[in-house]
Formats: C-alpha cells, sequence, structure tokens
C-alpha cells in the first residue's frame, strides 16, 4: 500500500478564450468590432473583484475538504486496525489460504453459468480458465498433505476419542485419507506429465482417490451421528447432576450450545461435500456443472467461516 501525506496548498484556475479569428488585432486580444455596451473602468474592477472574491471562496473551501480528509486518514492510518489484522491472521494461516481459494474456485462456476446462460461466452471461458487455475492450484499445495496427515494420525492415537466407536471410525477415516493423497499426487504429477505415468494410470487414480475421499464423507455422517449422541449426553447430564453452582452450570451449557452450533456446521459442510465427491467418483457424471459450484460455494464459505472464528 503506497501512501501519500503531501497535499497542495493552492489551486490556480485559469480560462482561455478561443477566438476563430486569426487577424493581429484578434491575437493581440482586441475586437475588431466595436462593443455595443458602454463599461466603465469602475464596472470593469468590480466585476474583477467579485471574481477573484468568489474563487478565493472555492479555493478555501477546497483546502478546508482537503484538510479534513488528510485528517481522517491520518488518524485511520495511525490507529490499531483490528479487522485488517484478523484478515492477514486468516490468510497467512494454511486453512485460511485453502479456504479463501476454494471460494474462488467454486463461486466462479457460477459466475461461469450465469455469463453462458447472458450469452457472454468469451467472458464465461475466461472466468472458467481462472476457475480450472485455482483448482490446479489448490490440488499442488495440497502435494505435502500427508505430512500433516501423519502428525494427525499420530495425535489421534496418543489421545483417544471419548467413545469405541468414534476412535474406530477415526482409525478408517484416517486409513481413507492415507489412501486418498498419494493417489490425487499420482494423479496431479502424471496429468501435468511430471512423472511419466500412463494415461491409464492418471485416469485410474484420479477416480479412486475421489472414492476415498467419498469414502471418508460417508463415514463422516456416522461420526456426526455419534458426536450428536455424546453432546445431548453431556447437556442431559448437566442437569440431572447434583448440586452446581449457577455460574459454572451455565458455562456447561454455552459450552454445550457452542458444541452443538459447531457439530451443524459440519453437518451442512460434509452434506455438500457427500454430492460432490460422488459426482467425481462416478465415470461420466451427469451432474452440472453450476451445481458443483453452489454446493462448493457453501461448504467453502462454512469452512472459511470456521477458520474465521479461530483466527480471531
Amino acid at each position: 500500500m503506497n501512501e501519500s501525506s503531501s497535499m497542495e496548498d493552492s489551486m490556480i484556475s485559469s480560462a482561455v478564450l478561443v477566438n476563430g479569428d486569426t487577424s493581429p488585432a484578434s491575437e493581440l486580444g482586441y475586437d475588431e468590432k466595436p462593443s455595443t455596451s458602454a463599461t466603465t473602468p469602475a464596472t470593469t474592477a468590480s466585476s474583477t473583484l467579485s471574481a477573484d472574491a468568489k474563487k478565493s471562496s472555492v479555493s478555501v473551501s477546497k483546502l478546508r475538504g482537503n484538510h479534513i480528509v488528510a485528517l481522517a486518514l491520518r488518524r485511520m492510518l495511525k490507529g490499531p486496525a483490528p479487522t485488517l489484522d484478523h484478515i492477514i491472521r486468516f490468510l497467512s494461516s494454511g486453512s485460511g489460504h485453502d479456504k479463501f481459494w476454494m471460494v474462488a474456485q467454486y463461486f466462479t462456476k457460477i459466475v461461469v453459468w450465469l455469463f453462458a446462460k447472458k450469452g457472454r461466452k468469451s467472458a464465461s471461458e475466461r472466468v472458467r480458465t481462472l476457475s480450472n487455475l485455482v483448482a490446479d492450484y489448490r490440488i499442488m499445495i495440497r502435494l505435502t498433505g500427508l505430512v500433516p496427515m501423519a502428525q494427525y494420525v499420530r495425535i489421534s492415537e496418543q489421545f483417544p476419542a471419548p467413545s469405541q466407536l468414534l476412535q474406530g471410525l477415526d482409525r478408517i477415516m484416517n486409513l481413507s485419507l492415507c489412501a486418498y493423497y498419494p493417489l490425487e499426487h499420482i494423479y496431479w504429477l502424471g496429468a501435468h506429465q511430471v512423472l511419466p505415468f500412463s494415461e491409464k494410470v492418471v485416469d485410474f487414480s484420479g477416480y479412486w482417490s475421489c472414492r476415498f475421499w467419498a469414502a471418508w464423507v460417508a463415514l463422516q455422517f456416522v461420526h456426526l451421528g455419534e458426536e450428536y449422541r455424546l453432546i445431548k449426553g453431556r447437556k442431559q447430564k448437566i442437569y440431572t447432576q447434583g448440586k452446581m453452582d449457577a455460574t459454572k452450570m451455565q458455562e456447561e451449557l454455552d459450552s454445550v450450545d457452542a458444541s452443538i452450533n459447531s457439530w451443524k456446521i459440519q453437518l451442512l459442510i460434509n452434506a455438500c461435500y457427500f454430492p460432490l465427491t460422488l459426482h467425481w467418483s462416478i465415470r461420466g457424471s451427469t451432474f452440472p456443472d453450476v451445481a458443483v459450484g453452489v454446493f462448493g460455494t457453501v461448504a467453502a464459505v462454512a469452512q472459511a467461516y470456521n477458520v474465521w472464528k479461530a483466527t480471531a
């Protein structure tokens, strides 16, 4: 961002009269024809003073306005900027960076459909190109996805889930993602001819990576169902247990409500991913691209909202 602290102290206005006559008298500023009205020196002086006064008034008014704007900008730039700081924290996080581009990737699919519907083919193709580039970029930055995945598997084993069902689901879902990532890497590297994979291998890797992802999404519904059962159990326990301080009880209930809200968002995200992963897993799927854009945009915005809260 470039900042400027300089202001103009004065403004000069000039008027140029253009005359079609090219005679010497015209060039010197005299009219060849005599004036039809007499103008006294006093009247001319009075008119000149009035015009100068108006110009001076306008100049002072503009200077005052510029001064006020300069003071406002100075105060804004020198003061704290919590919203800007929050945006930077959001974009600096790996998840926030990815969700920003995810919103762009899927929302542009909707824009492509709108342009095509209005007959703006050239604009539609340009936006489609942008959407494809963003999608390709997001796959590329997932080339390191197995590293955080390995860390997550390690943590999930060190700190088991609160129920045996959740722990078992976590292990199966982690295995599905451990298969998903390398298959997607093979697909991307082969499709861009970085590695000499055959077209058959690239095609196989692309579909099966999405199928392992679809399996994760299907299991996530069962996971969410078990999570909801445990959350409801927590809430019931708060009401049925013995004496509890009112403040502490309210804190516990607020915590449960926050868990329910988070659960609802996760359910929405998973519900949006389900048709997408099925679409990408089936050869010759007729699922419309604009529907991919709608479901993907909703999932992206919901995930971005979670990251926004986490980086507050």
